[in-house]
């Protein structure tokens, strides 16, 4: 099988009914065992259902859903890393330098430069706002660096999670440096001149990170914890109740990774 389209709850559903040769009728006896069992977490039931299946084939794509605010005239089907981002010539390392911000690569790690000035990230009593922890990471000072491009796995219900709404205006390590160096207005500018939008991608399972502890190797692998994570949000939607939003299954490339433009599906502006 290819894929399984997660763009809805019902095309999600159809999917994994195919792939582990259900009827609807099986699909709701097995949501009834798991609500009737008093013992097992419906995590744990799901798990340990999924882990006793025999897959004859594993999901050879998956769907990312990216969400992006991006700058009016940039090409959607290009996603770089954070790193070719801020360091090569883009929409976004323009707007930085719009604003007198500056980025050049030292010792592993990015430095960020305001009017010139060198912007000693390591003093964390210099600064008075902005996630100086969070600017940190992503310029690659900590031993794990964080330049990768992100996802999630499933589409419904992204409109009612957090990390929409906190990228509503415009990108985290825009806000960010726009907190910490006082820069007012940056972000502002940023919204007026750009869109929101939720890019899909089509990338080989083999080129995915699962973003969790102990994440799958192999691509039967991570076919198996896709199900796992689609058989949960199936679960807790025949069950009626309210989605955990957050708990959508993150998928990332590796850090110097970036999008294939072959991987691209759609736009949906949003």
């Amino acid at each position: 099988m290819k894929y399984i389209d997660a763009k809805t709850q019902d095309s999600l559903k159809k999917g994994i009914m195919e792939l582990l040769n259900l009827s609807p009728s099986e699909m709701i006896r097995i949501f009834m065992s798991i609500y009737e069992d008093t013992e097992k977490e419906p995590w744990k039931w799901i798990r340990d259902f999924i882990s006793d299946c025999i897959l004859n084939e594993s999901l050879k794509y998956i769907q990312m859903f990216h969400l992006s605010r991006r700058l009016n005239g940039t090409d959607l089907k290009v996603n770089n890393n954070l790193r070719q981002l801020l360091l090569e010539e883009s929409s976004i390392s323009e707007f930085f330098k719009k604003h007198k911000v500056t980025f050049e690569s030292k010792d592993g790690h990015i430095d960020l430069y305001y009017k010139g000035e060198l912007q000693p990230l390591d003093d964390e009593f210099r600064y008075d706002g902005g996630n100086i922890y969070y600017l940190k990471s992503r310029l690659g000072y900590n031993k794990n660096q964080d330049y990768c491009v992100n996802g999630f796995a499933f589409r419904a219900y992204l409109e009612k999670s957090q990390y929409y709404s906190l990228l509503y205006s415009c990108p985290e390590i825009v806000g960010n440096v726009e907190r910490l160096l006082g820069i007012n207005g940056m972000s502002n500018d940023y919204y007026n001149n750009s869109k929101y939008y939720c890019l899909e991608y089509l990338i080989p399972m083999s080129e995915v990170i699962f973003d969790m502890d102990y994440p799958p190797k192999t691509d039967y692998e991570k076919t198996k914890e896709f199900l796992i994570q689609a058989m949960l949000r199936l679960y807790d939607e025949w069950l009626g109740s309210s989605f955990e939003c957050d708990e959508n299954l993150i998928l990332r490339l590796s850090d110097d990774a970036m999008i294939n433009p072959d991987w691209y599906v759609a736009a949906e502006e949003i």
